[in-house]
């Protein structure tokens, strides 16, 4: 089995990003009416582009390393969003961080904050490969717009962050019950089957990608200092 390298999260500095769900389908052309006509099958898979933060100095070498240890489209890499990396509920509170009683806040200028989402949360159902639907238990209880439109999770079966590429994306706001437990709408699809009790990531959930070609992640040198690179990303999806 191929190794997964997890890219490092201190990289995770960029200039510029694109991390989309695309859509690809079989379509076949319509001479006489025109246009075309969309069959199966219909397949949706995440395809990053992500440009770094210009590098000053020293520091390039263990990125061009990690590159080379890939070894291109061969390779296996994990890595977040970095613009999804949290539920959006937990961002606005973060950004509204509660004030001590007499309004004052830590040293450093910063509130304390309560009552977050968990970065991690589990099935309470198991659904098939192919649903559009999962059933999510040990969140927040009785939080309106908890789990909202656009935010991401991965689901690791046991716990486990597997070669599946397992990340979805919240197609509707989804309020929690007094249980803290939610109905969730995703896309894509399952990539398989799921039982209850597997793990929900919601703090950098990740998917499993390969480079688009072997020429991606290479780095560019501004003599004398600056160093450039950039890279574009393909889910793994012929391991689900």
């Amino acid at each position: 089995m191929t190794e997964i390298y997890e890219f490092p999260r201190e990289w995770y500095q960029f200039l510029k990003l694109s991390f989309q769900l695309r859509s690809a389908s079989q379509v076949s052309p319509r001479p006489w009416a025109g246009g075309n006509s969309i069959y199966g099958p219909h397949v949706q898979l995440w395809m990053p582009k992500l440009t770094a933060s210009q590098i000053v100095g020293d520091g390039w070498q263990a990125r061009d390393a990690f590159f080379s240890r890939l070894g291109g489209q061969a390779g296996l890499l994990r890595v977040s969003d970095p613009s999804r990396v949290a539920p959006q509920y937990n961002i606005e509170q973060i950004a509204t961080a509660e004030t001590f009683s007499d309004g004052e806040r830590f040293s450093d200028g910063t509130g304390f904050v309560s009552g977050l989402l968990p970065p991690t949360a589990h099935l309470i159902a198991s659904a098939d490969r192919g649903s559009n639907a999962i059933q999510i238990g040990g969140l927040l209880a009785s939080t309106s717009r908890a789990l909202r439109r656009g935010d991401l999770l991965e689901i690791r079966p046991n716990g486990i962050a597997t070669a599946v590429p397992h990340l979805y994306q919240v197609m509707v706001d989804g309020s929690t019950n007094s249980a803290g437990s939610s109905g969730v709408e995703i896309r894509p699809r399952l990539r398989r089957a799921v039982a209850a009790g597997d793990m929900v990531v919601l703090s950098y959930p990740t998917s499993v990608f390969h480079l688009i070609d072997d020429s991606q992640g290479e780095i560019e040198i501004d003599a004398p200092y600056l160093a450039n690179h950039g890279f574009s990303l393909i889910e793994a999806i012929e391991n689900a």
